[in-house]
């Protein structure tokens, strides 16, 4: 079975498993599950698999031997004479020798060009599945954002009806249910706003999938799941990165065709064989006599001076593109790397005590005005700091996880 072959039974398995996602028969999307779907459905990374094929077919071009060449003319053609006696008849055949070693370098070079075009082939597909997991993160937390602040809105909506109660009995002015209430609507536009983002985060989330939106699909992956990157070396990486690998195949396609230009160089070869019936004027009858000879070209002016100029210089510009590639591919892997680091620190030390502490408080300042023991003002601004905190818990998460997402990358972890 042909790689192409197994490549689309494969997809089609994947989407076969996974299709159940949009049937109905199951209501989760995890980030494993996001980015199977699009390397099995994106119609850009099917085109560039199409890439490779078109590639292989031109190996199979450059292997191919010169077709012959067959010749076949009269000579003293005029009215009255006979065919057989008067008229000369010449055919000659003639098959270009490729002994020079041209095609070896023309499928040596094809075969460069099928290695950078499946290099990149990788690159498309890594760049999917990094896009895809980023988005998936951008959406999760979007959709906690929402779920959070519909959960405090239910929540609050007992704050409200408490107020109302006391207020009923006369146990408050009715200034502080109005401020409560205020607080409601404003909470209420919160959600609105939070909705409408989420959304959005989705609609982009499966724009990169390749897939209509399905609002029966929740995104399931844990936004609190802390993942630990083994950190690797910056050679490993080096290894690991589909850019440096198309890099090396550019320069090792560039040699390759510097190679070709300088065995273009070279003479063409051609055998001739032949046969020519002619009249003699001794001869009553026409003579056959057979040809042979070689065809050689004479490269005096034409030496393919320019092709092989610029093939050299193709080669020292794909040079330098991979030492700029090393360069950047370093760069990346130290800017991740303190990125991940930053935002673990941040995750523990910070976002997750501030989300613990102010929904500790928010909880005393609930009992103490219940108690009679604080003002109402407290009490609101101890629910805005619970909902902050929980924002900005939301928004550290999602910069965690893309965080990971990135450092894997950088570090050719990606698929």
């Amino acid at each position: 079975m042909s790689l192409k072959e197994w490549s689309g039974r494969a997809a089609a398995s994947v989407v076969f498993v996974l299709f159940p996602v949009w049937a109905g028969a199951q209501s989760t999307l995890s980030v494993a599950q996001a980015v199977d779907l699009a390397l099995a459905s994106r119609p850009l990374l099917k085109a560039e698999g199409e890439r490779v094929a078109a590639a292989e077919g031109r190996v199979k071009q450059a292997g191919l031997w010169p077709n012959p060449e067959l010749q076949f003319s009269n000579e003293n053609l005029r009215r009255g004479q006979s065919y057989a006696t008067d008229v000369d008849t010449l055919a000659v055949f003639t098959q270009p020798l490729d002994v020079l070693g041209k095609r070896d370098h023309r499928v040596t070079a094809a075969q460069t060009t099928v290695t950078r075009i499946a290099a990149e082939v990788d690159v498309a597909r890594r760049d999917v599945a990094r896009q895809v997991r980023v988005a998936y993160w951008t959406a999760r937390g979007a959709q906690e954002r929402r779920d959070l602040l519909r959960a405090s809105l239910g929540n609050f909506q007992r704050i409200v009806d408490f107020h109302q109660a006391r207020l009923n009995v006369g146990a408050i002015p009715e200034q502080d249910v109005l401020r409560v209430r205020l607080e409601q609507e404003q909470l209420q536009v919160a959600v609105h706003i939070a909705t409408l983002d989420a959304t959005t985060a989705r609609v982009q989330l499966f724009k990169e999938i390749g897939r209509p939106d399905d609002s029966r699909v929740v995104l399931s992956e844990p936004l609190d799941l802390e993942r630990t990157v083994a950190p690797a070396t910056t050679e490993a990486a080096l290894a690991q990165r589909a850019e440096l690998r198309v890099s090396k195949a550019s320069l090792d396609e560039a040699a390759a065709n510097l190679a070709l230009q300088n065995a273009n160089a070279r003479p063409d070869l051609g055998l001739i064989v032949g046969f020519k019936r002619t009249s003699l004027p001794d001869a009553p009858t026409g003579v056959n006599t057979a040809i042979a000879g070689v065809r050689v070209t004479l490269p005096l002016i034409d030496r393919n001076q320019g092709n092989r100029l610029a093939a050299e210089a193709e080669t020292r510009r794909q040079q330098q593109l991979q030492a700029e590639a090393e360069g950047q591919v370093r760069a990346d892997v130290e800017r991740a790397r303190q990125e991940y680091e930053l935002r673990r620190a941040e995750m523990n030390d910070t976002l997750k005590p501030l989300r613990e502490h102010a929904t500790e408080l928010a909880a005393i300042a609930r009992a103490a005005y219940e108690q009679g023991a604080v003002e109402v003002l407290r009490l609101l601004d101890a629910e805005r700091a619970r909902f902050e905190a929980e924002r900005f818990w939301v928004e550290g998460m999602v910069a965690y996880q893309q965080s990971v997402v990135n450092l894997e990358f950088a570090e050719g972890a990606v698929r």
